[in-house]
């Protein structure tokens, strides 16, 4: 009888439920990437950007920096993923900073204080977020692929998915940027 009983639970419709691809997450995540690489790629700032944009990218998925995943380590190496993931936002963000700094206008009669701030206080909360966003998805989704694949799958799949979010993004503003100059 007790053998029959464990079968049954280990059927429960959650077991089934975690073991799926969370196809909405992996979709949420490379659109909020994308998202990013749009804004980045919306400013005349030099290619180098992109290099601390990738990077910081890169370093978040390695982290995997979500509450499941930090807590199969010890303090230190939890803490060591979790400044790690930290550093990798904190690339974007400055790389997206950096983009921001290139945005302007060349009609030098426009420019007024009041104007300057309000634009540069919008764009900047809009990165802040983009890159929050994109953070917390990033470790939301490690997190339900350690449920499904090992450390190395999982975050293969989230570098894979973020950096294709980010190129594809890029691609987009690039389009964009080049159909609106004369």
């Amino acid at each position: 009888m007790k053998g029959s009983s464990r079968r049954r639970r280990s059927r429960s419709p959650r077991s089934g439920q975690e073991k799926t691809v969370p196809w909405g997450l992996l979709i949420l995540c490379g659109l909020l990437y994308g998202f990013v690489g749009l804004f980045l790629a919306s400013f005349p700032a030099p290619p180098w950007i992109w290099i601390l944009a990738l990077l910081g990218t890169l370093l978040q998925a390695i982290a995997l920096a979500g509450p499941i995943s930090l807590g199969r380590f010890r303090w230190l190496a939890a803490n060591s993923l979790a400044a790690l993931a930290i550093l990798g936002v904190g690339l974007l963000v400055v790389a997206l900073a950096i983009a921001m700094n290139y945005g302007g206008t060349l009609d030098l009669e426009q420019i007024t204080p009041t104007n300057v701030a309000l634009s540069v206080l919008k764009i900047g909360i809009v990165a802040i977020v983009a890159v929050a966003l994109s953070s917390i998805m990033t470790a939301f989704l490690g997190d339900r692929l350690l449920l499904i694949f090992k450390r190395g799958a999982a975050m293969l799949v989230v570098a894979g998915t973020a950096v294709l979010g980010l190129g594809i993004g890029g691609l987009i503003g690039l389009v964009v940027v080049a159909s609106h100059t004369p």
